[in-house]
C-alpha cells in the first residue's frame, strides 16, 4: 500500500501546491491499488493449476469410460 499522505507531503515540500500534490498522490494510490501484486498472480497460478489438474482427471476418466464402453460394444 502506498502512503499517499507522505507522498503528498513530499510533493508539497518539493514546491508543488498542496491541492495538486494531494490529487497526484491520490491518483497514484488509486492506480497502485488496481495493480495486481505478486501474491495475486501467485494465487491465480495456483487456482489455474488446480483447475488444470481437475480437467486432466475428468478427461482421463472419460477416456477410460469410453474404452470400457467400446470394449463392451465390441464384445457384445
Amino acid at each position: 500500500m502506498i502512503d499517499t499522505l507522505s507522498m503528498a507531503e513530499n510533493l508539497t515540500a518539493a514546491g508543488i501546491e498542496q491541492k495538486q500534490a494531494k490529487a497526484i498522490a491520490q491518483t497514484i494510490g488509486q492506480q497502485h491499488s488496481e495493480t495486481a501484486s505478486k501474491q495475486d498472480i501467485d494465487a491465480l497460478k495456483e487456482s489455474m493449476n488446480a483447475q488444470f489438474a481437475a480437467i486432466k482427471w475428468i478427461v482421463g476418466a472419460h477416456a477410460g469410460l469410453t474404452l470400457v464402453l467400446l470394449a463392451a460394444f465390441l464384445a457384445g
